[in-house]
């Protein structure tokens, strides 16, 4: 076990996570992420830059029928292996070493998925300072992997009328319904992600449909916490199943 490696207790679902403190590691965007998708026991899913793999296990453990991560730095994915059999998940996780740009569902799986969850880098590479880790800019800002990159991709892992879940900066939030429009894409729900109650949204949920019709559905806002450091209600229940 690699000095820097941990084993972090998630509080959802008993589950746990092989971590290193040295790597780009989840936050709650994943978990507000996770929780927002809308899973079916029949059908299968694909996490996009799965990192350590948190989603595909708590997603598994929501509802889903299976979920395929692929995340493009082996360390991780080795990572994310032992999870999946620390947690005997390996009838339900699959997850795969690539990057996933210069893949498609025929590397996987016979049919295209039912649903492709994506937490793409969102902070725009031009403006702002960025992350001091080279690991962790690569993950938040857009200069790698651009949202056009991410649609593109996910276009060739999904199914005509399956859903894409993602979360985006809501500041950027025009930039992302327009690129989702250019690549087929129909935002069905969006709800936005406050700190506090009478704190601006910083973040935004997206689902949406390829090849869907126009329809869209503003929910009621995520807050997270109600006082410093004290989750809300409906964040506080993620950790309790």
């Amino acid at each position: 076990m690699n000095d820097q490696e941990r084993l972090d207790d998630l509080i959802i679902d008993g589950l746990q996570l092989y971590q290193r403190s040295d790597m780009f590691r989840f936050s709650f965007d994943a978990i507000a992420l996770i929780h927002f998708c809308r899973f079916n026991g029949r059908h299968t899913y694909v996490d996009l830059g799965t990192g350590s793999g948190v989603m595909p296990l708590i997603g598994t453990s929501l509802g889903a029928g299976h979920i395929t991560g692929i995340e493009i730095n082996e360390t991780l994915v080795e990572l994310a292996k032992r999870s999946v059999e620390h947690n005997r998940k390996q009838d339900v996780v699959n997850m795969l070493c690539g990057d996933y740009r210069h893949m498609t569902y025929r590397d996987i799986q016979d049919k295209p998925f039912d649903g492709v969850i994506v937490n793409p880098p969102f902070y725009d590479c031009e403006s702002g300072a960025k992350p001091t880790s080279e690991e962790r800019n690569l993950a938040l800002h857009d200069g790698h992997t651009t949202l056009c990159d991410v649609l593109k991709a996910v276009q060739s892992f999904i199914k005509c009328k399956g859903r894409l879940w993602m979360i985006y900066s809501a500041s950027r939030l025009q930039y992302v319904l327009h690129e989702l429009e250019k690549f087929n894409f129909q935002a069905k729900r969006i709800r936005f992600v406050h700190g506090m109650l009478d704190k601006p949204a910083k973040l935004v949920l997206i689902e949406s449909i390829f090849q869907g019709q126009a329809g869209l559905v503003l929910e009621p806002p995520l807050i997270v916490y109600k006082k410093t450091n004290v989750y809300t209600k409906e964040v506080s229940s993620w950790y309790e199943r």
